[in-house]
């Protein structure tokens, strides 16, 4: 029979858990590190850890454990939410069944699969939401109400690596436009080629366009039109000073 952990030996396993958040670059590799860490205090030997598809019916499996044992299922197949599986979704909790190739939820299990002797799932809970599994299986001795305990734990560090991964995904995204910005910002610093008769300015590809069409491509500026009062005097001398003096007196007809 496997030894009851000390709360010393707990601690320490979850330090380095959360320590894998931080260390590793991807959830895939911190959900495996707190996978392991996990299965190392309650015995388990073969399992993954999956995310739940944006449908919300089925599971992605990020890797799968078979812990030595033989395994044929393709990792790549449709995982449905049900079974036991479903009961951790549904109550937001870990569970586990300890003659799993006796019960109804043998059914389920797909050709080819390892054998389960026992099983648990822990869920990853994020703002009241099951968004992802943690299957443990095959300890040598019974899961215990304790080990259902520590995979809980587990599975928060697992659901707190998943959220930090998303928020370094869309840090990047923000970094990433930042610097296209930034970029284009740049393209108008220091001299711009501008004909001094039409006034086109020479772009990157040594064509020439307008000037509103560059400031367009490069910035956000929208243009509207209009004429300055030099630009209407040698254009329309009749009419200038009558424009001129509408605009400056508001409501004039």
């Amino acid at each position: 029979m496997m030894k009851t952990p000390s709360a010393e030996v707990k601690l320490q396993a979850v330090i380095k858990g959360a320590r894998a958040i931080l260390e590793e670059k991807s959830f895939q590799k911190s959900a495996r590190a707190i996978f392991d860490y996990c299965c190392e205090l309650t015995g388990a030997v073969s399992g993954y850890v999956a995310l739940l598809s944006s449908d919300g019916k089925e599971n992605e499996v990020l890797f799968l454990e078979a812990g030595g044992m033989p395994c044929t299922v393709d990792t790549e197949l449709p995982m449905p939410i049900r079974g036991l599986r479903a009961v951790a979704y549904e109550t937001h909790r870990a569970v586990f069944d300890n003659n799993f190739m006796n019960s109804d939820w043998i059914k389920f299990l797909p050709a080819g699969h390892v054998a389960l002797h026992n099983v648990m799932f822990a869920p990853l809970n994020i703002e009241g939401k099951t968004v992802g599994i943690m299957g443990l299986a095959n300890k040598p001795s019974d899961f215990t109400a304790e080990d259902a305990e520590i995979a809980t734990v587990f599975g928060e560090l697992a659901a707190i690596a998943l959220l930090n991964s998303r928020y370094i995904d869309l840090l990047n995204e923000k970094t990433e436009s930042l610097e296209r910005a930034l970029a284009q910002v740049r393209t108008l610093h220091g001299l711009l080629p501008i004909c001094s008769h039409c006034k086109k300015i020479r772009n990157d590809e040594g064509f020439w366009t307008k000037v509103e069409s560059y400031l367009s491509e490069h910035t956000d500026v929208k243009f509207s039109h209009g004429m300055c009062p030099d630009c209407l005097r040698e254009l329309y001398p009749k009419y200038a000073e009558t424009v001129m003096d509408r605009l400056k007196t508001p409501g004039k007809d």
